[in-house]
């Protein structure tokens, strides 16, 4: 193919073709006028072509079209106006309350919002018929981006957790150097895989292996320690009051000499009168945690985390395995200390402690 040349009676040059490129409202008109200025730079257009991910016969025809007449001649022929918004600030306004709400609150029978299911509230909501690209331009134009939510317990009571939160924010600015505070909770890991995202080959199934182990499970108590960023761990079989003061005075035997101020939540096996015994025993200050409010539990993020290290995409054969494979992990904690502190944070009303 022979080099190509932009006629110049139009004027242009590289640099206001790569403005018109910046300035063009749709991404196919950027695109050509990109490919325009390369060529005007004397690029071969199958360099162009290449580049673009286009055939070197398209950016022929453009250059084509450029020299018959002008920048007008690339421009692509769309049925209406690309450029007109078609929604006013109003409509974008009541289409950004809308999707802050579920679906189902604004009468579609759905769990989450997709690009179709804009579409079709624009087309029902505003009469307007939109295509889904243009369903998605308008969720980025609106400052929407794609998360993964996490729940958040509607039972909570907001003004306890803010009180709690508090309560512990004037703890953490009395504390004294010999003291700590220790997050408690309990954990269980499944044998089965925890099946989560991954990345496969376009056409190739996503599947991992699984060996069907049932319901066996490893059993644990956690406590994390902070400001030593510290874990301590205890394996058991059931959770019940005896096993709960076992653990009180292992992180006794961990900590001693420190004063302890102990945040944990009133499941059944933290309460009763062997609990109530073990905490003046071991000299431990018990703080409940509001009802509903595990995000304050900082022991909650490596309960997470430690199911991300070991379950995630991954069936475990024997229970053993399983066991060896967490004991490992704990015992890399003690070359943690930072990235536990930095990981397992309370999120107490916005709070979090350094």
């Amino acid at each position: 193919m022979h080099q190509l040349k932009l006629d110049p009676r139009w004027g242009e040059t590289p640099e206001t073709l790569l403005r018109r490129s910046i300035e063009a409202p749709h991404d196919r008109v950027r695109e050509r006028f990109l490919a325009l200025a390369l060529v005007a730079m004397e690029q071969p257009a199958t360099e162009v072509a290449k580049l673009l991910g286009r055939n070197p016969q398209t950016v022929q025809r453009w250059v084509q079209q450029f020299n018959a007449k002008g920048p007008e001649g690339v421009r692509p022929h769309f049925p209406g106006n690309p450029s007109r918004r078609l929604l006013s600030d109003e409509e974008l306004s009541e289409l950004q309350a809308a999707i802050q709400q579920s679906p189902r609150q604004v009468g579609f029978p759905r769990g989450r919002w997709t690009g179709r299911l804009v579409m079709a509230f624009v087309k029902q909501r505003f009469g307007q018929t939109i295509a889904y690209r243009t369903a998605i331009g308008y969720l980025h134009r609106l400052n929407f981006v794609r998360k993964r939510p996490r729940k958040r317990l509607k039972k909570a009571d907001p003004h306890k957790q803010k009180a709690f939160a508090e309560g512990l924010q004037e703890l953490e600015r009395a504390r004294c150097s010999r003291s700590v505070t220790v997050y408690l909770d309990q954990g269980q890991i499944w044998m089965e895989v925890l099946l989560r995202l991954m990345w496969c080959l376009k056409g190739k199934a996503a599947e991992v292996d699984s060996f069907s182990p049932g319901k066996k499970k490893l059993r644990f108590y956690v406590a994390v320690v902070r400001p030593l960023g510290r874990v301590i761990t205890l394996k058991v079989d059931w959770f019940n009051q005896e096993n709960t003061a076992r653990f009180l005075e292992k992180i006794r035997s961990k900590l001693g000499g420190y004063r302890i101020d102990l945040v944990w939540d009133s499941a059944p096996w933290n309460r009763g009168p062997i609990v109530r015994d073990a905490l003046v025993r071991e000299r431990i200050r018990s703080h409940r945690l509001p009802a509903y409010s595990p995000e304050m539990n900082a022991a909650e993020p490596w309960i997470k985390w430690v199911k991300e290290v070991l379950s995630e995409n991954t069936c475990w054969l024997e229970l053993k395995a399983l066991v060896r494979a967490f004991n490992g992990f704990v015992a890399s904690m003690s070359r943690r200390a930072q990235q536990v502190l930095c990981r397992c944070v309370p999120q107490t009303m916005g709070y979090c402690w350094q």
